[in-house]
């Protein structure tokens, strides 16, 4: 786990060397859900393209605790909402998981536990690579959904920085 985390903090200060040594831990919520991809053309054949995650959040607890869908975009119970960028890519540890993430925060909705997100970090995945073989011209706009599950992390400033959101008014 040392290993892991190391790699993560690493892979954030490369990313955004200024803003992430100051972030600090907000929330770790579990993702359980599925990779939705669609079978496109992709240069001269054809391939699986991911449309978006579709994922429950839960916290330690096991309870309910956000949606994870497109944009990438994780909202809260509460309303509030994240949207971010990809930043760094980590190939997974596990065969077969979708990459390790490192993505920055580009707009926020409502007030509430992701209001004040900077960056968002995707772990500890299994499951939903897209299929290797499945997608050809007589399947073209077919749509596949692949299990998956990951850890997330939320981060936001440390005690007097800023994280680029605005201020939540309620």
């Amino acid at each position: 786990m040392v290993y892991r985390g190391t790699l993560l903090a690493l892979a954030l200060l490369q990313a955004a060397p200024t803003q992430a040594s100051r972030a600090t831990d907000v929330i770790r919520w579990h993702g359980d859900g599925v990779q939705i991809y669609d079978c496109m053309r992709a240069g001269v054949g054809y391939a699986w393209t991911l449309r978006q995650p579709d994922a429950l959040l839960t916290d330690a607890g096991g309870h309910v605790s956000g949606h994870h869908g497109a944009g990438p975009s994780w909202t809260a119970t509460d309303g509030s909402r994240v949207v971010a960028h990809v930043l760094t890519i980590i190939p997974a540890p596990r065969p077969g998981a979708i990459p390790w993430l490192v993505l920055q925060a580009a707009k926020h909705d409502g007030c509430g536990e992701l209001a004040g997100v900077s960056y968002v970090l995707r772990t500890e995945t299994v499951g939903g690579v897209a299929p290797a073989d499945g997608c050809s011209h007589d399947r073209a706009g077919a749509t596949v959904s692949v299990p998956y599950q990951a850890s997330y992390l939320f981060l936001q400033p440390a005690e007097g920085a800023s994280s680029g959101a605005a201020p939540c008014r309620p």
